[in-house]
Order: C-alpha cells, then structure tokens, then sequence
C-alpha cells in the first residue's frame, strides 16, 4: 500500500523570521496612528483656546478687580492657556486685536506681557469685535514619518457686547373676555352688564336684584347677565367703585423725581421713592451747548459714580440707549446723574436732560418741569 504524503509543519525559526519581517511595519503603522492622532488633538487644543479667549474678551461684566473684561489681557491669555495643557501657549503664542468687522479699523492691542490694556474703549451699538490668533508649531516626536514641521493657527472673532437693552413691561391689569394677551400700552376693553334671554352664566359675573331695562329684552324677576364687551379708544376712569360691573385697568404706580440740574458738575439726582420696585433707565437725552466754550465735547456719562456711556459727540441733543454699567436705582434711593466734557462747561440756559424708564407707570423725567422737583 502507498501512503499519502504528509505536509510538514512549520519550524519555530521560520515564524520568527516572518514575525520579525512584519514587525517593522506594524510599529510604523501604530506609531503614524498616535502622530496623527496627537496632530488633531493639538488642532482642536489650538481652535479651542482663540475660540475661549475671544469669548472671556466679549461678554460684559468686569473681573474681580473691576475691569472690563474686553481690557483684561491677562484674563484672556489665561482662557487661552487653560485650553492647551498638552501644547502649553506661551504670550507670544496669542495674538489679540479689535477691529468693527472683517477687514475694517483692525487694532491690535494687549501686546504679550501687559496684563491691562485701557487704550481701547468699544463705541455704543455693538459693533466692535474683539479677534484673538493663537498659533504654535508642530513638531513630530520621532522624525521618521514623511511630516515636516508646521504651524498650526487659529483666528475667532466675537461681537464685544457692551450694552444689552432689557425692556421690563408690566402685566396688563384687567379681565379679556376672549382670552387673549392685552398688548401694554393700550387701551383695556371696558366691560358693561345687558340684560339678555341667552342661558348663560359667566363664572365670574355677579347678578344683582336690579338688573338695567333695555328697550327690548322683556325683564324677568331672574334675568341671566352676560358680559358684552364694548371696546372705547380711551379706558374708563372712575374715581369709586359702581355697582355696574364696568372693570377698568390700572396702571402701576412709580414716584420717581429729579434734583435740581446743575452744570458744575453738569448732572442732576434721581430720586425713586418707590418702596419696593427697582427702576432701570431705559433712555437719557441731554441738551447742551457744544460752543460752550468753543470745540467742546461731551464725553462721558456716570450714574452714581458709575460710567454707564463713553465716547466723544460734539452734537445736541446727545440721545443714549445703550449702556455699559448698571442703570437701575434701588427702591427708596437716588443716583446722581453727571455728564462730563472734555473741557469746564459754562452754563448759557439751555442745558436740559430728559430720562427715560423701562417700568410701566413711571413718568418721563424733565429737568424743566419743576413739578417734578423733590
């Protein structure tokens, strides 16, 4: 009998031989898998920190020692730098300027070293935007793939949000049969009681033992009431409450009163007598004279020794609406409104300021009307 040939095994010197011709290869591909891998990651830590330290620049508020963070330099390379714990940045590594749009007044400012930078102050509307480029060089750790050294770098851009307008309004007082909102503002539907032959009862309706006569409806011992609205351009004011069912709004009520407007220093107070609401200005309007001496300007503007405006204006009246500090006079307090020049101001007679409030019911402040004096 034949027998069948047998396929030796393979010797352990030949698998390691095989081993030690693919070794090589799998290294190179694990190591490339962590260079790339560690390439994206200091990608990502780079977009990271522009995109942080750009942020901390544009919100509002101050740091703990009161400046604005938009002037916080060091407060900005620090959001930076928090990012990049693998590839740590250094103050040249972050590069911070403002600009009013792509391309257009680009500044640069908070050079490496300068914790505070004050030369920059935003303009009123939000336009300005504060850019911060970060950038750093990549290196590979073993030289041994084709990937040269580069520089790796990242521009953001945010809007610096000096002024954000809150409108406060107050709930429209009153009952609306139809259930919808009741705009602020306007007049409130004035509701009157008819007699009438339909079988139904508003829940809040009160029927009372003398019911008005219409010409038409028959009157019964027991009419049924329902409210018909009847819409006038103007509310109805009653000085006492009537047994006819009319319901009228009121409107909230706010004292507030001014001092005395004075032009050295240029400035009034502010008076909110309320005992429990929070007043917040909402618009200020100064008229004055830019000739008051030749090439005057009007620079600043400080509520309680807080500057809530800043910039130059040689014109009158000066009409502001968007702030930068706190606008609000806590109930039962009083605030000096001041204005500042850049030279001493002389008073000619025409000096007034109008202000302003964002609550419902509180009235226009006037300088001129001496009504409102406290």
């Amino acid at each position: 009998m034949k027998k069948k040939p047998t396929h030796s095994q393979k010797s352990p010197a030949q698998a390691m031989v095989e081993f030690a011709l693919v070794l090589p290869i799998l290294l190179l591909l694990i190591y490339g898998l962590l260079e790339v891998g560690r390439l994206l990651f200091i990608y990502s830590s780079v977009v990271s920190a522009a995109r942080q330290a750009s942020r901390y620049g544009s919100t509002t508020g101050v740091n703990a020692a009161g400046t604005f963070r938009y002037r916080d330099c060091d407060g900005m390379r620090d959001a930076a730098q928090r990012v990049g714990f693998i590839d740590n940045f250094a103050d040249a590594d972050i590069e911070i300027w403002h600009d009013e749009g792509e391309g257009v007044n680009q500044v640069s400012y908070c050079p490496p070293g300068q914790a505070i930078d004050a030369t920059f102050t935003p303009t009123t509307g939000n336009i300005n935007r504060v850019r911060v480029r970060v950038h750093t060089q990549y290196t590979p750790i073993v030289p041994i793939l084709p990937l040269e050294p580069f520089e790796i770098e990242s521009v953001s851009a945010r809007t610096i949000l000096v002024s954000v307008p809150i409108i406060i309004t107050a709930a429209p007082q009153g009952w609306n049969p139809n259930n919808s909102p009741i705009p602020p503002d306007t007049a409130t539907a004035t509701i009157t009681l008819t007699p009438s032959e339909t079988p139904t009862a508003s829940p809040t309706g009160t029927a009372t033992n003398t019911p008005t006569a219409t010409r038409t409806p028959t009157i019964t011992r027991t009419p049924t009431i329902t409210f018909t609205p009847s819409k006038t351009g103007t509310p109805t004011k009653t000085g006492t409450p009537t047994s006819t069912g009319t319901a009228t709004g009121t409107a909230l009520a706010c004292d507030v009163r001014h001092g005395d407007l004075k032009t050295s220093p240029f400035g009034m107070t502010i008076f909110n007598n309320n005992a429990t609401v929070v007043v917040h200005i909402t618009q200020i309007q100064v008229y004055w004279n830019p000739s008051s001496p030749a090439g005057q300007k009007l620079k600043t503007i400080n509520l309680g020794g807080t500057l809530i405006w800043s910039s130059e204006t040689t014109g009158s009246p000066l009409v502001v609406s968007s702030f930068i500090g706190d606008v609000s006079i806590a109930a039962g307090g009083n605030k000096l409104l001041q204005v500042g020049f850049e030279k001493n101001y002389k008073s000619t007679g025409i000096e007034q300021i109008i202000v302003d409030f964002a609550e419902n019911g509180c009235p226009t402040l006037d300088s001129n009307d001496n009504s409102q004096l406290q």
